[in-house]
């Protein structure tokens, strides 16, 4: 198999973190990231809240911190190699956010990771037929060769 990458990757990690639910999932999909050999570093949106370009004084949810925010989420899409990306949303489809973070490193034409922890949800066909591999299993992230990229097909519902 022709290696996809020469090195470990850098992964953003795409999720909601809205409830404590989420919150559960994205500390699952980060120390799977944290074990996988074939990972460098990864970042989670979820652990920087409030970006170094920001003075302490800040509050969040503010039009300055909103702004900072967001352009230090795009600095980390751009710097990553790839995106690996919760699309289940506590009973629901993809959140806007993750959403948007996947359309924006497809057009950056960054290979595309999706896991759903929701088995019985279906998941919008926007999203399935660009990705490079489809997870259902927070295990299968840990063992993955993200060098060697083998697809792994969506096999669930579409929406």
């Amino acid at each position: 198999m022709n290696k996809l990458f020469n090195k470990p990757v850098i992964v953003y990690l795409a999720a909601p973190f809205f409830s404590q639910t989420q919150i559960n999932k994205v500390e699952l999909l980060e120390n799977a990231l944290s074990k996988n050999k074939t990972v460098a570093n990864f970042f989670s949106p979820m652990r920087c809240q409030h970006p170094e370009s920001l003075p302490k004084e800040v509050e969040a949810f503010t039009p300055e911190w909103a702004k900072a925010t967001m352009e230090n989420d795009v600095k980390e899409v751009n710097k990553a190699d790839i995106i690996v990306a919760i699309v289940d949303f506590d009973k629901q489809d993809t959140d806007s956010g993750t959403a948007w973070e996947l359309g924006y490193a497809i057009a950056l034409e960054k290979p595309t990771y999706l896991i759903r922890f929701e088995e019985s949800l279906a998941t919008n066909i926007m999203l399935t037929e660009r990705n490079r591999a489809f997870f259902t299993d927070v295990k299968q992230i840990e063992d993955y060769n993200f060098l060697e990229s083998p697809k792994i097909p969506y096999s669930g519902k579409y929406q």
